[in-house]
Parts: structure tokens; sequence; C-alpha cells
């Protein structure tokens, strides 16, 4: 053990002893919490709940009547679209710059075609290829269908009342019309039948994605942590090259002690490291890393054995220097971007999801967030451990196997 211990340590004093080696063991880190931290904010800002989302589309009304006052009306209602009433060529260049789903303009004489039973046509301009412009294409008919079925109930029920008993003048019939009018209008708004559904609570399914700061801080320390860990590979090349561990292995020292030192000396280190990011995440960052301190230590542990043995994989790989540095930096990135480091998983399509599991960098913050937003204790990051430990053990076993000395 005192061999394991000596060795570890001296290669952590190496390490040090180049000023640059704290840059990316922590100012960096830090750094890079807190813009993405910041960059990410936008996207977990909860939506005002106030704010009208529909699409605003310009409306001229050219009729000015009673009728077209009142099909705006319902149109104000539609749950898809808010008309915005403009003249016609503000309204023209309003849609063009804007970009907006439809420009409706409503013609002279759309009141009194209504009235008279005839078709009355809308002049509707809507962009091709467009999935606002459908949906504000059906608010706008249901709209009109609704207006015109209730005038045709109107005129119909004016047809019987004067079938019956002949109205005493023109006025008499426009006030029974328009009460028919009113009395259809509201029967369209509420029809007699009508279906609920409910939806058992199984079927309900919340994702809480935590702040743009529990992202951020898990994220960059898995990002940095890997670059530490599998770092690990530039040491085995760098110590084979100059023939270090030949040298080290003429005294009376095991192989399976000169390994277990390497592999614990930078395991130690990328341990240090994620329990600083730790500490500066929760008190300087806001970052809820505490709620179960037991899983939090599982899935630190199971992490930074499965990167360090991919480094110790790599470094098996790499035949210089530069491929070993070239190696570590690729393979901690990537893997950290695509795992979900520097993005949250969970807007992803399901595809790709699926596919990202094959990364260690996946479990990781998977397990992580378990711990910080959801606050999993220790059966809950079992699985995320216990598949971490299993990648560990493969890149180790094939590292050892692929290992030399000279």
């Amino acid at each position: 053990m005192r061999k394991i211990l000596a060795i570890a340590w001296n290669d952590i004093v190496i390490e040090f002893s180049d000023r640059a080696t704290l840059i990316f063991f922590l100012v960096l880190p830090v750094i890079f919490t807190a813009v993405v931290g910041v960059g990410l904010r936008s996207a977990y800002t909860a939506p005002d709940p106030n704010a009208d989302n529909r699409y605003p589309v310009p409306v001229v009304d050219e009729d000015r009547s009673a009728l077209s006052a009142q099909f705006v009306e319902l149109l104000s209602n539609s749950a898809v679209m808010r008309p915005v009433a403009y003249e016609r060529e503000e309204a023209a260049r309003v849609y063009e710059e804007d970009n907006l789903a439809g420009l409706l303009v409503i013609p002279s004489g759309f009141g009194e075609r209504l009235l008279a039973g005839e078709a009355a046509d809308l002049a509707l301009r809507q962009p091709s290829n467009d999935t606002r412009a459908l949906a504000v294409g059906e608010a706008i008919s249901a709209a009109g269908s609704r207006l015109s079925t209730a005038a045709l109930i109107a005129q119909s029920s004016v047809a019987e009342a004067e079938r019956l008993r002949p109205f005493a003048d023109a006025a008499a019939r426009a006030a029974y019309f328009q009460q028919g009018y009113q009395m259809a209008l509201e029967f369209l708004e509420q029809p007699p039948a009508t279906v609920e559904v409910t939806r058992s609570a199984q079927a309900q399914v919340v994702t809480d994605l935590g702040s743009s700061m529990d992202q951020a801080s898990a994220g960059q320390l898995v990002t940095w942590v890997l670059i530490t860990l599998v770092g690990a590979a530039e040491l085995f090349v760098n110590e084979r090259l100059g023939g270090t561990l030949r040298r080290l292995l003429v005294t009376p020292t095991r192989k399976a002690t000169v390994l277990t030192g390497k592999i614990g000396g930078r395991l130690a280190m990328g341990l240090v490291q994620m329990l600083l990011l730790v500490v500066i995440g929760a008190t300087v960052f806001g970052v809820n890393w505490g709620r179960s301190v037991p899983a939090l230590a599982i899935m630190l542990l199971a992490f930074g054995l499965a990167a360090v043995a991919l480094g110790t994989l790599v470094g098996t790989i790499a035949k210089t220097r530069g491929q070993a540095s070239g190696l570590t930096t690729m393979i901690s990135m990537v893997g950290a971007a695509l795992g979900g480091a520097w993005w949250p998983l969970e807007i992803t399509p399901p595809a790709y999801q699926t596919a990202v599991k094959a990364l260690p960098t996946t479990w990781a913050m998977t397990g992580l967030k378990d711990v910080i937003v959801a606050g999993q204790g220790v059966s809950g990051i079992l699985p995320e451990a216990g598949i971490l430990l299993g990648f560990a053990a493969l890149f180790l076993a094939l590292g050892i196997w692929r290992f030399r000395y000279e």
C-alpha cells in the first residue's frame, strides 16, 4: 500500500508542478459553469402564463357592419389566432415584414350578404407550406361557419314566423331576426351535448428540468473532470516513451502495484476536482448538490472509475504524446456534449436519447441530475451507477490487456 500511495502522490506532485494545470483543473470549469448557466437561462425560464401566445393576424374590416364586428369578436375568442385591426396598406406591410400566419380582409357588403342568405366571401392571404397558416385558416373557417349558420337559422325562424303571422313592419321583422340570430349564436357556442375527457394520473408525465445552473454545474463537472481523468492516457504515453515505467519495474515492485498507483493517483485528482466543483456549485451558483450525499458520492465515484479506466484504455491506443493529447480532448469534449453535459437531453428527439445511452457521459449526467433535480437517494441512482461501473470494468479490462510497459 505504501508503494501505491508513493507512486500516486509522485504523479500528483509532478502534474501540479505546472501552473497551467490549475487553470484546466479549476479556473476554466468555474468560468464555463457561469457562462453556460447564464446562456441556458432563457431555455429554463418558465413562460409568462398571462402572455398572449396566439398568432397575430392583421384584419382589415372594410364592411364595418354589426355582423363584421361580431365576426372579429368571434375571432378574438379563438385559441389559435389574435386578430389585430389595420387599414389595408398597413396590414400588408406588417404581414410581409413580420412573416405572419395570415392577413384577413372582410370585404364591403359582408354583413348584407349574410343577412340575405348569400355566400359571404372573405379574402385570406397566407404563406405557403406553413403549419401556422393551416391552424389560422381553420380558426377563421370555423368562426365564419358559425356566423353564417346562425344567420341561416335566424332567417329560417323569421320565414316560419312570417308564415304563421305577418310582422307589423320591417322594424319588427328585423328585431325578430336579431333575437333569433343571437339565440342561434349562443346555441352554437354551447352545444347541448359535450364530451368530457378524463385522463388517469399515470398517463401524465411531468419532466422537471431543474434550473440552468443545475444543468451547467453538472455538465461542466462531467466535461472537465473527464479531461482530467482521460488525461491518464497522456501520463501513460509520456512514461512509456520516456522509459519511466521500465525503470520503475527494475525495482522490486510488482506490475499491479505500479498500475494501481498510476491509476489511483489520477483518480484521486479527479475526485478532488469533483469535490471542489460541487462545493463551488453549491455555494456560488446555488445548486442543490446536497440533497442526498450518499447518492452523490456513489455517482461521483462510479463516474470517476469509468473515466479513469477510459483514460487507461486510450493510453494503450495512442502512440505519441500528440495523439494522447488530441484523443483526450476529443473524447472528453465530444463525449460530454453528446451525453447531455452542454444541453439538456430532454430537449432532444427520442431517437437521439436512445442512441447516446451507449456513452458513459449520458449515464453520468442522468445520475447527477437525478440527485440534484429529482432528489433521488441511493436506490434511485443505482442503475446509473451500476452501468458506469460496467463501463469502468470493460475499459479497464481492455486497457490492461493492451498495456505495454516499453
